[in-house]
Protein backbone atom coordinates (compact mmCIF):
# COMPACT_ATOMS: atom_id res chain seq x y z
CA UNK A 1 0.00 0.00 0.00
CA UNK A 2 1.24 3.50 -0.81
CA UNK A 3 1.86 5.95 2.03
CA UNK A 4 -0.52 8.43 0.42
CA UNK A 5 -3.31 5.83 0.62
CA UNK A 6 -2.48 5.11 4.26
CA UNK A 7 -2.84 8.81 5.03
CA UNK A 8 -6.31 8.83 3.50
CA UNK A 9 -7.37 5.98 5.79
CA UNK A 10 -5.54 7.29 8.88
CA UNK A 11 -5.40 11.09 8.52
CA UNK A 12 -3.77 11.48 11.95
CA UNK A 13 -0.51 10.43 10.27
CA UNK A 14 1.37 13.23 8.46
CA UNK A 15 4.15 12.83 5.90
CA UNK A 16 6.88 15.29 6.93
CA UNK A 17 9.73 13.97 4.82
CA UNK A 18 9.92 11.85 1.68
CA UNK A 19 7.66 10.59 -1.09
CA UNK A 20 4.05 9.57 -0.50
CA UNK A 21 4.14 7.16 -3.46
CA UNK A 22 6.47 4.76 -1.64
CA UNK A 23 4.99 1.28 -1.17
CA UNK A 24 5.00 -0.34 2.29
CA UNK A 25 4.26 -3.91 3.22
CA UNK A 26 3.77 -4.01 7.02
CA UNK A 27 4.57 -2.28 10.30
CA UNK A 28 6.65 -3.21 13.36
CA UNK A 29 7.71 -1.63 16.65
CA UNK A 30 10.35 -4.35 17.06
CA UNK A 31 13.35 -3.23 15.00
CA UNK A 32 14.64 -6.81 14.77
CA UNK A 33 11.64 -7.89 12.66
CA UNK A 34 11.81 -5.13 10.04
CA UNK A 35 12.20 -5.66 6.31
CA UNK A 36 13.08 -2.90 3.79
CA UNK A 37 9.39 -2.42 2.90
CA UNK A 38 8.09 -2.03 6.49
CA UNK A 39 7.21 1.02 8.60
CA UNK A 40 9.10 1.27 11.87
CA UNK A 41 6.94 2.69 14.69
CA UNK A 42 9.09 3.95 17.52
CA UNK A 43 8.34 2.03 20.74
CA UNK A 44 8.35 3.41 24.29
CA UNK A 45 12.04 3.68 25.24
CA UNK A 46 14.70 6.16 26.27
CA UNK A 47 16.33 8.32 23.60
CA UNK A 48 19.60 6.38 23.84
CA UNK A 49 17.81 3.09 23.26
CA UNK A 50 15.77 4.57 20.40
CA UNK A 51 18.96 5.78 18.73
CA UNK A 52 20.29 2.20 18.72
CA UNK A 53 16.95 0.82 17.45
CA UNK A 54 16.94 3.34 14.60
CA UNK A 55 20.46 2.37 13.56
CA UNK A 56 19.43 -1.30 13.55
CA UNK A 57 16.35 -0.47 11.45
CA UNK A 58 18.52 1.42 8.95
CA UNK A 59 20.98 -1.47 8.71
CA UNK A 60 18.05 -3.78 7.85
CA UNK A 61 17.09 -1.48 4.98
CA UNK A 62 14.03 0.12 6.52
CA UNK A 63 13.18 3.47 4.89
CA UNK A 64 10.05 4.69 6.71
CA UNK A 65 9.76 5.68 10.39
CA UNK A 66 6.68 6.86 12.31
CA UNK A 67 7.53 9.26 15.15
CA UNK A 68 5.99 11.70 17.61
CA UNK A 69 7.08 15.32 17.70
CA UNK A 70 9.24 14.69 20.74
CA UNK A 71 11.30 12.21 18.70
CA UNK A 72 12.30 14.70 16.00
CA UNK A 73 15.49 15.58 17.88
CA UNK A 74 16.86 12.03 17.51
CA UNK A 75 20.04 12.16 15.42
CA UNK A 76 19.55 8.76 13.76
CA UNK A 77 16.39 9.98 12.02
CA UNK A 78 18.64 11.69 9.49
CA UNK A 79 19.46 8.21 8.12
CA UNK A 80 15.92 7.73 6.79
CA UNK A 81 14.47 9.01 3.53
CA UNK A 82 10.86 9.05 4.72
CA UNK A 83 9.41 10.24 8.02
CA UNK A 84 5.83 10.09 9.27
CA UNK A 85 4.74 12.10 12.30
CA UNK A 86 1.63 12.21 14.48
CA UNK A 87 0.36 13.86 17.64
CA UNK A 88 -1.69 10.72 18.45
CA UNK A 89 -0.21 7.98 20.70
CA UNK A 90 2.04 5.85 18.52
CA UNK A 91 0.83 2.64 20.17
CA UNK A 92 -2.73 3.33 19.00
CA UNK A 93 -1.56 4.16 15.47
CA UNK A 94 0.55 1.01 15.37
CA UNK A 95 -2.57 -1.12 15.90
CA UNK A 96 -4.58 0.78 13.30
CA UNK A 97 -1.76 0.49 10.75
CA UNK A 98 -1.31 -3.26 11.31
CA UNK A 99 -5.04 -3.83 10.90
CA UNK A 100 -5.25 -1.67 7.75
CA UNK A 101 -2.23 -3.25 6.05
CA UNK A 102 -3.62 -6.77 6.58
CA UNK A 103 -7.10 -5.90 5.31
CA UNK A 104 -8.85 -5.60 8.69
CA UNK A 105 -8.83 -9.31 9.67
CA UNK A 106 -10.75 -8.64 12.89
CA UNK A 107 -13.81 -7.59 10.86
CA UNK A 108 -14.08 -11.15 9.57
CA UNK A 109 -14.15 -12.65 13.09
CA UNK A 110 -16.36 -12.41 16.15
CA UNK A 111 -13.88 -11.32 18.82
CA UNK A 112 -14.76 -11.43 22.52
CA UNK A 113 -12.32 -9.38 24.60
CA UNK A 114 -12.12 -9.90 28.37
CA UNK A 115 -10.34 -7.56 30.78
CA UNK A 116 -10.04 -7.44 34.57
CA UNK A 117 -7.40 -8.09 37.21
CA UNK A 118 -8.61 -11.64 37.84
CA UNK A 119 -10.59 -14.11 35.76
CA UNK A 120 -9.44 -13.28 32.20
CA UNK A 121 -7.70 -16.59 31.60
CA UNK A 122 -10.48 -18.71 33.11
CA UNK A 123 -13.24 -16.85 31.28
CA UNK A 124 -11.68 -17.01 27.83
CA UNK A 125 -10.86 -20.69 28.41
CA UNK A 126 -14.44 -21.48 29.50
CA UNK A 127 -15.95 -19.55 26.58
CA UNK A 128 -13.61 -21.28 24.15
CA UNK A 129 -14.77 -24.70 25.35
CA UNK A 130 -18.47 -23.78 25.43
CA UNK A 131 -18.28 -22.59 21.81
CA UNK A 132 -16.21 -25.62 20.80
CA UNK A 133 -18.76 -28.01 22.33
CA UNK A 134 -21.46 -26.21 20.36
CA UNK A 135 -19.59 -26.98 17.13
CA UNK A 136 -18.16 -23.51 16.52
CA UNK A 137 -14.74 -22.95 14.95
CA UNK A 138 -12.85 -21.19 17.72
CA UNK A 139 -9.54 -19.65 18.73
CA UNK A 140 -8.06 -18.49 22.03
CA UNK A 141 -5.49 -15.78 22.80
CA UNK A 142 -4.25 -15.50 26.37
CA UNK A 143 -1.72 -15.86 29.14
CA UNK A 144 -1.37 -19.63 29.08
CA UNK A 145 -1.49 -20.27 25.34
CA UNK A 146 -2.74 -19.32 21.91
CA UNK A 147 -4.97 -21.91 20.29
CA UNK A 148 -6.24 -21.90 16.70
CA UNK A 149 -8.85 -24.66 16.36
CA UNK A 150 -6.92 -27.70 17.70
CA UNK A 151 -3.44 -26.22 17.19
CA UNK A 152 -1.71 -24.85 20.30
CA UNK A 153 0.96 -22.13 20.11
CA UNK A 154 3.12 -20.73 22.88
CA UNK A 155 2.01 -17.38 24.31
CA UNK A 156 4.66 -14.75 25.01
CA UNK A 157 2.43 -12.02 26.43
CA UNK A 158 -1.16 -12.00 27.72
CA UNK A 159 -1.94 -9.61 24.85
CA UNK A 160 0.46 -9.85 21.87
CA UNK A 161 1.90 -6.68 20.29
CA UNK A 162 -0.27 -5.12 17.57
CA UNK A 163 1.69 -6.50 14.62
CA UNK A 164 1.83 -10.06 15.96
CA UNK A 165 -1.83 -9.90 17.00
CA UNK A 166 -3.08 -8.88 13.57
CA UNK A 167 -0.96 -11.53 11.86
CA UNK A 168 -2.53 -14.08 14.23
CA UNK A 169 -6.03 -12.84 13.41
CA UNK A 170 -5.27 -13.05 9.67
CA UNK A 171 -4.09 -16.63 10.16
CA UNK A 172 -7.30 -17.43 12.05
CA UNK A 173 -9.42 -16.02 9.22
CA UNK A 174 -7.50 -18.15 6.70
CA UNK A 175 -8.13 -21.28 8.81
CA UNK A 176 -11.87 -20.66 9.01
CA UNK A 177 -12.15 -19.51 12.64
CA UNK A 178 -15.49 -17.90 13.57
CA UNK A 179 -15.04 -16.86 17.24
CA UNK A 180 -11.93 -15.59 19.03
CA UNK A 181 -11.85 -15.39 22.83
CA UNK A 182 -9.10 -13.04 23.89
CA UNK A 183 -7.59 -11.71 27.11
CA UNK A 184 -7.03 -7.96 26.96
CA UNK A 185 -4.58 -6.90 29.66
CA UNK A 186 -4.29 -3.38 31.04
CA UNK A 187 -0.80 -3.23 29.52
CA UNK A 188 -2.17 -4.22 26.12
CA UNK A 189 -5.02 -1.71 26.31
CA UNK A 190 -2.86 1.18 27.52
CA UNK A 191 -0.05 0.54 25.04
CA UNK A 192 -2.43 0.28 22.08
CA UNK A 193 -1.78 -3.39 21.28
CA UNK A 194 -5.49 -3.93 20.52
CA UNK A 195 -6.15 -0.58 18.81
CA UNK A 196 -7.84 -1.01 15.46
CA UNK A 197 -9.34 -4.37 16.46
CA UNK A 198 -13.06 -4.67 15.72
CA UNK A 199 -14.63 -6.53 18.65
CA UNK A 200 -18.07 -8.05 19.09
CA UNK A 201 -18.03 -8.17 22.89
CA UNK A 202 -16.15 -6.41 25.71
CA UNK A 203 -16.24 -7.98 29.17
CA UNK A 204 -15.04 -6.50 32.50
CA UNK A 205 -14.60 -8.91 35.44
CA UNK A 206 -13.15 -6.80 38.30
CA UNK A 207 -10.34 -4.46 39.28
CA UNK A 208 -8.12 -5.02 42.31
CA UNK A 209 -4.61 -3.92 43.18
CA UNK A 210 -1.95 -5.17 40.77
CA UNK A 211 0.58 -3.87 38.24
CA UNK A 212 1.27 -0.65 40.15
CA UNK A 213 4.87 -1.07 39.01
CA UNK A 214 3.53 -0.24 35.51
CA UNK A 215 0.50 1.97 36.17
CA UNK A 216 0.95 5.32 37.89
CA UNK A 217 -2.04 4.73 40.18
CA UNK A 218 -5.25 2.74 40.56
CA UNK A 219 -6.97 5.51 38.58
CA UNK A 220 -4.56 4.96 35.70
CA UNK A 221 -5.13 1.20 35.99
CA UNK A 222 -8.91 1.76 35.89
CA UNK A 223 -8.74 4.09 32.88
CA UNK A 224 -6.64 1.51 31.02
CA UNK A 225 -9.32 -1.12 31.66
CA UNK A 226 -12.07 1.26 30.51
CA UNK A 227 -10.37 1.45 27.11
CA UNK A 228 -11.94 -1.89 26.23
CA UNK A 229 -15.35 -0.20 26.12
CA UNK A 230 -13.96 2.63 23.99
CA UNK A 231 -12.68 -0.09 21.67
CA UNK A 232 -16.18 -1.60 21.60
CA UNK A 233 -17.71 1.79 20.82
CA UNK A 234 -15.35 2.28 17.86
CA UNK A 235 -16.12 -1.18 16.48
CA UNK A 236 -18.28 -1.34 13.34
CA UNK A 237 -19.37 -4.93 14.07
CA UNK A 238 -23.11 -5.57 14.11
CA UNK A 239 -24.83 -6.83 17.29
CA UNK A 240 -21.90 -5.80 19.49
CA UNK A 241 -22.36 -5.58 23.27
CA UNK A 242 -20.57 -5.29 26.58
CA UNK A 243 -20.89 -7.14 29.88
CA UNK A 244 -19.84 -5.70 33.27
CA UNK A 245 -19.74 -7.56 36.56
CA UNK A 246 -21.61 -5.23 38.89
CA UNK A 247 -21.11 -6.83 42.31
CA UNK A 248 -17.30 -6.75 42.24
CA UNK A 249 -14.49 -4.38 43.12
CA UNK A 250 -14.78 -1.30 40.86
CA UNK A 251 -17.93 -2.74 39.23
CA UNK A 252 -20.09 0.23 40.26
CA UNK A 253 -17.41 2.66 39.17
CA UNK A 254 -17.12 1.04 35.75
CA UNK A 255 -20.90 1.10 35.27
CA UNK A 256 -20.96 4.78 36.30
CA UNK A 257 -18.10 5.61 33.90
CA UNK A 258 -19.90 3.87 31.04
CA UNK A 259 -23.10 5.81 31.74
CA UNK A 260 -21.28 9.15 32.05
CA UNK A 261 -19.53 8.54 28.73
CA UNK A 262 -22.90 7.91 27.04
CA UNK A 263 -21.75 4.84 25.13
CA UNK A 264 -24.22 3.81 22.44
CA UNK A 265 -23.26 0.14 22.53
CA UNK A 266 -25.61 -2.02 24.65
CA UNK A 267 -23.97 -2.86 27.99
CA UNK A 268 -25.40 -5.64 30.19
CA UNK A 269 -24.71 -6.26 33.88
CA UNK A 270 -24.05 -9.50 35.74
CA UNK A 271 -25.20 -8.80 39.29
CA UNK A 272 -28.18 -8.47 41.58
CA UNK A 273 -29.48 -5.42 39.72
CA UNK A 274 -28.49 -6.60 36.25
CA UNK A 275 -29.87 -8.56 33.35
CA UNK A 276 -28.01 -11.65 34.57
CA UNK A 277 -27.63 -12.94 38.13
CA UNK A 278 -26.89 -16.14 40.06
CA UNK A 279 -27.88 -17.40 43.52
CA UNK A 280 -28.20 -20.47 45.79
CA UNK A 281 -24.59 -21.58 45.30
CA UNK A 282 -23.60 -25.04 46.54
CA UNK A 283 -19.92 -26.04 46.55
CA UNK A 284 -18.13 -29.35 46.98
CA UNK A 285 -14.97 -31.11 45.85
CA UNK A 286 -17.08 -32.81 43.17
CA UNK A 287 -18.30 -29.60 41.52
CA UNK A 288 -20.58 -26.60 41.91
CA UNK A 289 -24.30 -25.93 41.58
CA UNK A 290 -26.24 -22.66 41.40
CA UNK A 291 -29.36 -21.02 40.04
CA UNK A 292 -28.82 -18.73 37.07
CA UNK A 293 -31.28 -15.89 36.37
CA UNK A 294 -31.69 -13.93 33.15
CA UNK A 295 -34.25 -11.25 32.47
CA UNK A 296 -36.15 -11.80 29.27
CA UNK A 297 -35.92 -8.84 26.89
CA UNK A 298 -39.17 -6.86 26.69
CA UNK A 299 -40.94 -9.40 28.91
CA UNK A 300 -41.92 -9.05 32.59
CA UNK A 301 -40.48 -12.34 33.79
CA UNK A 302 -37.09 -13.84 34.65
CA UNK A 303 -35.97 -17.25 33.40
CA UNK A 304 -34.20 -19.37 36.01
CA UNK A 305 -32.11 -22.46 35.36
CA UNK A 306 -30.24 -24.78 37.72
CA UNK A 307 -26.64 -25.01 36.57
CA UNK A 308 -24.15 -27.77 37.40
CA UNK A 309 -20.44 -27.49 36.61
CA UNK A 310 -17.48 -29.71 37.33
CA UNK A 311 -15.34 -26.61 38.02
CA UNK A 312 -14.63 -26.02 41.71
CA UNK A 313 -14.84 -22.90 43.84
CA UNK A 314 -17.06 -19.85 44.19
CA UNK A 315 -15.00 -17.87 41.69
CA UNK A 316 -15.73 -20.51 39.06
CA UNK A 317 -19.43 -20.08 39.74
CA UNK A 318 -18.87 -16.41 38.85
CA UNK A 319 -16.74 -17.36 35.83
CA UNK A 320 -19.26 -19.80 34.37
CA UNK A 321 -22.15 -17.38 35.01
CA UNK A 322 -20.21 -14.60 33.26
CA UNK A 323 -19.36 -16.91 30.35
CA UNK A 324 -22.97 -18.07 30.04
CA UNK A 325 -24.17 -14.46 29.94
CA UNK A 326 -21.84 -13.72 27.02
CA UNK A 327 -22.75 -16.97 25.26
CA UNK A 328 -26.43 -16.08 25.52
CA UNK A 329 -25.88 -12.61 24.01
CA UNK A 330 -23.80 -14.19 21.22
CA UNK A 331 -26.96 -16.10 20.33
CA UNK A 332 -25.82 -19.57 21.36
CA UNK A 333 -28.71 -22.01 22.11
CA UNK A 334 -29.51 -21.63 25.79
CA UNK A 335 -30.04 -25.31 26.65
CA UNK A 336 -26.82 -26.25 24.87
CA UNK A 337 -24.87 -23.63 26.84
CA UNK A 338 -26.20 -24.88 30.19
CA UNK A 339 -25.28 -28.43 29.18
CA UNK A 340 -21.80 -27.40 28.00
CA UNK A 341 -20.72 -25.92 31.36
CA UNK A 342 -21.30 -29.26 33.08
CA UNK A 343 -17.97 -30.63 31.80
CA UNK A 344 -15.40 -27.89 31.21
CA UNK A 345 -11.74 -28.99 31.19
CA UNK A 346 -9.74 -27.74 34.16
CA UNK A 347 -8.33 -24.31 33.41
CA UNK A 348 -4.51 -24.68 33.44
CA UNK A 349 -3.11 -23.42 36.73
CA UNK A 350 -6.50 -22.29 38.03
CA UNK A 351 -7.81 -24.38 40.95
CA UNK A 352 -5.79 -27.30 39.61
CA UNK A 353 -6.53 -30.12 42.07
CA UNK A 354 -3.66 -32.53 42.85
CA UNK A 355 -5.02 -35.41 44.98
CA UNK A 356 -3.01 -37.49 47.43
CA UNK A 357 -2.71 -41.09 46.09
CA UNK A 358 -5.46 -42.35 48.40
CA UNK A 359 -7.46 -39.11 47.89
CA UNK A 360 -7.50 -38.51 51.64
CA UNK A 361 -6.27 -34.93 51.13
CA UNK A 362 -5.64 -32.60 48.20
CA UNK A 363 -3.44 -29.75 47.04
CA UNK A 364 -4.76 -26.92 44.89
CA UNK A 365 -2.40 -25.14 42.49
CA UNK A 366 -3.56 -21.67 41.51
CA UNK A 367 -2.09 -18.64 39.72
CA UNK A 368 -3.41 -16.33 42.48
CA UNK A 369 -0.73 -13.64 42.81
CA UNK A 370 -2.81 -10.64 43.89
CA UNK A 371 -4.55 -9.96 47.23
CA UNK A 372 -8.01 -10.39 45.71
CA UNK A 373 -7.13 -13.62 43.88
CA UNK A 374 -5.53 -15.14 46.97
CA UNK A 375 -8.57 -14.21 49.06
CA UNK A 376 -10.91 -15.77 46.48
CA UNK A 377 -9.04 -19.06 46.29
CA UNK A 378 -8.73 -19.37 50.08
CA UNK A 379 -12.39 -18.49 50.66
CA UNK A 380 -13.44 -21.08 48.11
CA UNK A 381 -11.42 -23.68 50.01
CA UNK A 382 -12.86 -22.57 53.37
CA UNK A 383 -16.38 -23.02 51.97
CA UNK A 384 -15.55 -26.67 51.19
CA UNK A 385 -14.91 -27.04 54.97
CA UNK A 386 -11.59 -28.90 55.05
CA UNK A 387 -10.24 -30.20 58.35
CA UNK A 388 -7.10 -28.12 57.76
CA UNK A 389 -6.13 -25.37 55.30
CA UNK A 390 -2.46 -24.63 54.59
CA UNK A 391 -1.50 -21.71 52.35
CA UNK A 392 1.88 -21.56 50.59
CA UNK A 393 2.71 -18.46 48.58
CA UNK A 394 5.29 -15.80 47.75
CA UNK A 395 5.40 -12.58 45.72
CA UNK A 396 7.18 -11.83 42.46
CA UNK A 397 10.33 -9.73 42.52
CA UNK A 398 10.64 -6.45 40.60
CA UNK A 399 6.86 -6.05 40.81
CA UNK A 400 4.36 -4.12 42.97
CA UNK A 401 5.71 -4.33 46.53
CA UNK A 402 2.70 -2.78 48.27
CA UNK A 403 0.57 -5.92 47.86
CA UNK A 404 3.02 -8.13 49.80
CA UNK A 405 1.87 -7.36 53.37
CA UNK A 406 -1.76 -7.33 52.22
CA UNK A 407 -1.46 -10.92 51.03
CA UNK A 408 0.07 -11.94 54.36
CA UNK A 409 -2.91 -10.53 56.23
CA UNK A 410 -5.33 -12.43 53.97
CA UNK A 411 -3.45 -15.70 54.45
CA UNK A 412 -3.32 -15.18 58.23
CA UNK A 413 -7.07 -14.57 58.35
CA UNK A 414 -8.22 -17.51 56.21
CA UNK A 415 -5.60 -20.28 56.55
CA UNK A 416 -4.73 -22.49 59.51
CA UNK A 417 -1.05 -22.36 58.65
CA UNK A 418 1.03 -20.27 56.24
CA UNK A 419 4.33 -21.01 54.52
CA UNK A 420 6.08 -18.09 52.82
CA UNK A 421 8.38 -18.99 49.96
CA UNK A 422 9.86 -17.67 46.71
CA UNK A 423 7.69 -17.04 43.68
CA UNK A 424 9.75 -15.50 40.85
CA UNK A 425 12.20 -13.33 42.83
CA UNK A 426 13.89 -12.11 39.64
CA UNK A 427 16.63 -9.61 40.57
CA UNK A 428 15.38 -8.94 44.11
CA UNK A 429 16.81 -10.63 47.19
CA UNK A 430 14.39 -13.55 47.91
CA UNK A 431 14.77 -13.25 51.69
CA UNK A 432 13.95 -9.54 51.61
CA UNK A 433 10.76 -10.26 49.65
CA UNK A 434 9.69 -12.72 52.35
CA UNK A 435 10.52 -10.14 55.03
CA UNK A 436 8.22 -7.62 53.32
CA UNK A 437 5.41 -10.18 53.14
CA UNK A 438 5.98 -11.16 56.78
CA UNK A 439 5.53 -7.53 57.86
CA UNK A 440 1.81 -7.91 57.10
CA UNK A 441 1.23 -10.49 59.84
CA UNK A 442 -0.28 -9.39 63.12
CA UNK A 443 2.01 -8.97 66.09
CA UNK A 444 2.16 -12.29 67.92
CA UNK A 445 1.05 -14.35 64.89
CA UNK A 446 3.08 -17.58 64.94
CA UNK A 447 1.24 -19.99 62.64
CA UNK A 448 3.72 -19.60 59.81
CA UNK A 449 7.27 -20.23 58.66
CA UNK A 450 9.57 -18.95 55.91
CA UNK A 451 11.32 -21.35 53.53
CA UNK A 452 13.01 -19.55 50.64
CA UNK A 453 13.53 -22.65 48.48
CA UNK A 454 10.11 -23.32 46.85
CA UNK A 455 10.76 -27.04 46.39
CA UNK A 456 11.66 -27.50 50.07
CA UNK A 457 8.68 -25.36 51.06
CA UNK A 458 6.29 -27.60 49.12
CA UNK A 459 7.80 -30.73 50.70
CA UNK A 460 7.37 -29.16 54.14
CA UNK A 461 3.76 -28.17 53.45
CA UNK A 462 2.90 -31.66 52.22
CA UNK A 463 4.44 -33.20 55.36
CA UNK A 464 2.18 -31.01 57.52
CA UNK A 465 -1.03 -31.71 55.56
CA UNK A 466 -3.51 -33.79 57.52
CA UNK A 467 -6.23 -36.15 56.32
CA UNK A 468 -9.21 -34.21 54.85
CA UNK A 469 -6.98 -31.13 54.56
CA UNK A 470 -6.30 -28.79 51.64
CA UNK A 471 -2.95 -27.28 50.70
CA UNK A 472 -3.15 -24.18 48.50
CA UNK A 473 0.02 -23.53 46.48
CA UNK A 474 -0.48 -20.07 45.02
CA UNK A 475 1.28 -17.66 42.70
CA UNK A 476 2.65 -19.61 39.76
CA UNK A 477 -0.23 -21.73 38.50
CA UNK A 478 0.42 -22.81 34.90
CA UNK A 479 4.02 -21.55 34.83
CA UNK A 480 6.66 -24.20 34.13
CA UNK A 481 9.62 -22.17 35.36
CA UNK A 482 10.97 -20.02 38.16
CA UNK A 483 12.89 -16.81 37.50
CA UNK A 484 15.95 -16.49 39.71
CA UNK A 485 17.96 -13.39 38.88
CA UNK A 486 17.67 -13.21 35.10
CA UNK A 487 17.70 -16.98 34.64
CA UNK A 488 14.68 -19.21 34.07
CA UNK A 489 14.87 -22.65 35.63
CA UNK A 490 12.36 -25.48 35.15
CA UNK A 491 9.86 -25.57 38.00
CA UNK A 492 6.30 -26.91 37.93
CA UNK A 493 4.25 -26.64 41.13
CA UNK A 494 1.97 -29.61 40.50
CA UNK A 495 4.91 -31.88 39.64
CA UNK A 496 6.66 -30.89 42.88
CA UNK A 497 3.47 -31.65 44.81
CA UNK A 498 2.95 -35.01 43.11
CA UNK A 499 6.52 -36.05 43.92
CA UNK A 500 6.14 -34.90 47.54
CA UNK A 501 2.88 -36.86 47.86
CA UNK A 502 4.49 -40.01 46.44
CA UNK A 503 7.49 -39.74 48.77
CA UNK A 504 5.20 -39.26 51.75
CA UNK A 505 3.10 -42.26 50.72
CA UNK A 506 6.05 -44.68 50.46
Amino acid sequence: MKLIDIQKKIPEIKLIKGNGDIQVHYVWADSRKLTPSDIFVLPNASDDVLESYLKMAHELGCQVVLVSKRHLKLKALSLFSTLLESEEPLGDLHGKLASLLLGYPSKKLKIVGITGTNGKTSLTFILFHIAKKLGKKVALIGTVQIQILDRVLESGYTTPDASSLNLLLKEMVEEGVEYVFMEMSSHGLKLGRVSGIEITCAGFTNLTQDHLDFHESMDDYFESKFKIFQLLEQSSVKNKFGLVAGDVSFGDKMIQKIRETNLKSPIYILGKSGEFHYSNTKLSLLGSEYRFHKKEKNLPFIEVRTVHTNLLGNFNVFNTAFAMSIAYELGFPWDDVVKAVETIPTVPGRFHVVPFPDKSRIAVVDYAHTPDALENILKSCVEIRPKQLICLFGCGGDRDRTKRPQMAKIAETLADYVILTSDNPRTENPEMILDEIEAGFSRGFKRYEKITDRSLAIKRAVSLLEKDGILVVAGKGHETYQILGKEKIKFVDFEEIENAFLNLNT
